[in-house]
């Protein structure tokens, strides 16, 4: 028998645990606020060490504004940004206003859309500054675990 006949057709994961060294934005600032007061809603998140194989996705909901901006940081692969909002009657309205940089220039966000970050390419500065109606967020990168420079 072959290695790939022997290979799972598909895994289903529903982890919401992060590995260790991995960013997590529920505790960035919030240590003396419950999970119910954060306005950060992880749902997600995925990689090698969740499942052997799996290349990095994770998302959140942004359920009401955070003023602090995600540290500026580099990775050695692509990534793609997604921002996604919640008004079934318009969905390429964001439902609020969410700051990002790329390469040291910022941008505000309020539309529904994705980003392609290039591996080396500086980007951060993540800062949902306006919440009106939850936005999602995903973030995904060919590679089987996140690391980023500086660590976030």
């Amino acid at each position: 028998m072959t290695a790939s006949k022997n290979k799972p057709k598909a895994v289903v994961s529903t982890n919401l645990i992060v590995p260790e060294g991995v960013h997590n934005f529920e505790s960035d600032d919030l240590a003396d606020k419950s999970p119910k007061d954060d306005p950060i809603k992880r749902v997600i998140y995925i990689d090698d060490r969740v499942i052997p194989g799996a290349f990095y996705v994770e998302a959140a909901w942004a359920v009401d504004s955070l003023p602090r901006e995600h540290p500026e940081h580099a990775h050695d692969y692509d990534e793609i940004c997604g921002f996604v909002g919640s008004d079934m009657s318009d969905t390429t309205d964001l439902g609020g206003e969410v700051d990002f940089s790329i390469d040291g220039k910022k941008m505000t966000i309020t539309k529904t859309c994705f980003i392609f970050i290039p591996a080396g390419v500086k980007h951060g500065g993540l800062n949902f500054r306006k919440i009106n109606k939850p936005v999602f967020q995903i973030a995904m990168s060919p590679m089987k675990r996140f690391v980023s420079d500086p660590p976030t």
